[in-house]
């Protein structure tokens, strides 16, 4: 049988849905990048929902205003 090399996931820390729920000026930036509003970013952030996060432009604006790196950012997972 082929052994295959497949990287987990990435799974977004409680961490960083509980700062976007604190940090206004963290909101304002993602509402610029997304176009939806302060409650639908909060709403998001509530649901800790792991696909909206991973977007891009949303990971960066993140790594900018906090200065997290990936690993900051996102659980190890130890295989």
């Amino acid at each position: 049988m082929l052994e295959t090399n497949i990287l987990k996931t990435r799974i977004v820390k409680d961490n960083v849905f509980s700062t976007i729920l604190k940090d206004r000026n963290l909101r304002d930036k993602l509402i610029l990048v997304t176009g939806i509003r302060d409650s639908g970013v909060c709403a998001f952030a509530r649901r800790k929902s792991q696909k909206r996060v991973k977007n891009e432009d949303i990971l960066n604006v993140i790594r900018k205003h906090t200065g997290w790196n990936d690993e900051e950012i996102f659980e190890s997972h130890e295989n």
